[in-house]
C-alpha cells in the first residue's frame, strides 16, 4: 500500500512539474518574449492588419503629428453589424487638435463579425491583450511609412482591453536588434481609458521600457475594472519616469464615453461626461511631450 502511494505522489509531482514546465514555456513565448518581435513575423503581421488601419487626418497634406486609436473589445460595430461611432469621434476630436488619427480594427483583418468577437475577447477566450500587444505594434509599423505621418509624433490612445494591450507593450523588451527601441522612441504618449489592469495584464505587474506622457481615465462606478486595481499601472509608469495624470470620473461606468451598447450591457453612456472628456483628450493632444 505504501508503495502504491509512493507512486501516485511522484505521478502527481511529476504531472505538477510538467505543467509549472508549461506554463513558463507559455510565459517566456507569449508574454515575456513574444514571437511578433521577431522581424519576418513583425512585418508579416503588419501587412495582415493593414485592412483594418484608416487614417482621418486635418486639410492638407501633411505630415501630421498622428495618435492611433485601438478600440476595446466591443469593436467598431454593435449589434446587427451597425456602426460603433466611438473611434470616429475620437478622431474628429483628435483631428480638432490639428491631428491625424489612426483608427486600426482588430476584427477586420481576421475576418471576425463583431458579436463573435465580442464575446470571445471580451471573455478572454480569444485575443487576449499580450496577443494584441503585436497589432499595436503593427499599427505604428504602418503609420511610420505613411507620408501623411509625422513619423517622429506619435501618440497611442487605448479603451478598455485596448489599454490592457498597450500596458503589455511597453513592458516589452527590446529582442536585441533596436528595432522596438527604435520604434516606441517615437511614441511621446500614451492615452489609457479605463483599462483592464487585472491579471494577466503585464502593465501593472512588469518594469515599463518606455516613458512619457501618460494620461489616465477611470470611471468611479466600473465594476469590471475598478481604478483602485490600476495604481500599479500607475506606479510602473512613474516609475519608468513618465509623466503621469490620472483622472476618476465621478458617478459613471465602464464604457461611459461609448453611445453605442449591446442590449444586455450595464453601461451607461454619459453624453456629459464623455464632452469632457473629448476635450480633454485635445487637451493632451496640444501639449508639449516630455523630453527626452
Amino acid at each position: 500500500m505504501g508503495k502504491v502511494i509512493r507512486w501516485i505522489l511522484a505521478g502527481l509531482g511529476l504531472t505538477l512539474l510538467v505543467v509549472v514546465i508549461a506554463v513558463a514555456v507559455t510565459w517566456y513565448v507569449l508574454i515575456a518574449h513574444p514571437r511578433f518581435l521577431e522581424p519576418s513575423a513583425r512585418a508579416s503581421h503588419a501587412q495582415m492588419m493593414a485592412s483594418g488601419l484608416k487614417l482621418v487626418t486635418p486639410p492638407g497634406p501633411g505630415p501630421f503629428p498622428t495618435v492611433l486609436l485601438i478600440h476595446g473589445c466591443g469593436g467598431l460595430h454593435g449589434e446587427g453589424g451597425r456602426p460603433n461611432p466611438i473611434m470616429d469621434e475620437y478622431a474628429r476630436s483628435a483631428v480638432e487638435a490639428g491631428w491625424a488619427a489612426g483608427i486600426l480594427d482588430s476584427y477586420g483583418p481576421r475576418g471576425w463579425e463583431a458579436t463573435w468577437a465580442r464575446h470571445r475577447v471580451c471573455t478572454g477566450a480569444r485575443l487576449q491583450g499580450f496577443r494584441r500587444a503585436a497589432d499595436v505594434l503593427a499599427g505604428l509599423d504602418l503609420l511610420q511609412v505613411d507620408p501623411r505621418v509625422d513619423r517622429h509624433r506619435l501618440r497611442i490612445a487605448s479603451w478598455s482591453h485596448g489599454g490592457w494591450a498597450v500596458g503589455d507593450l511597453v513592458t516589452l523588451s527590446d529582442p536585441g536588434d533596436g528595432s522596438l527601441s527604435r520604434t516606441m522612441a517615437d511614441v511621446e504618449g500614451v492615452w489609457f481609458s479605463y483599462p483592464f489592469c487585472a491579471f494577466p495584464a503585464q502593465g501593472g505587474r512588469r518594469d515599463w521600457q518606455w516613458k512619457g506622457l501618460v494620461r489616465m481615465v477611470f470611471a468611479e462606478l466600473d465594476t469590471v475594472q475598478p481604478a483602485a486595481g490600476c495604481l500599479p499601472l500607475v506606479e510602473r509608469a512613474r516609475e519608468a519616469g513618465s509623466k503621469v495624470d490620472m483622472e476618476i470620473v465621478p458617478g459613471v461606468t465602464h464604457a461611459f464615453d461609448e453611445r453605442v451598447k449591446s442590449s444586455d450591457s450595464t453601461f451607461r453612456f454619459a453624453p456629459a461626461a464623455a464632452a469632457r472628456t473629448h476635450a480633454e483628450f485635445i487637451a493632451w493632444l496640444q501639449s508639449p511631450p516630455l523630453a527626452r
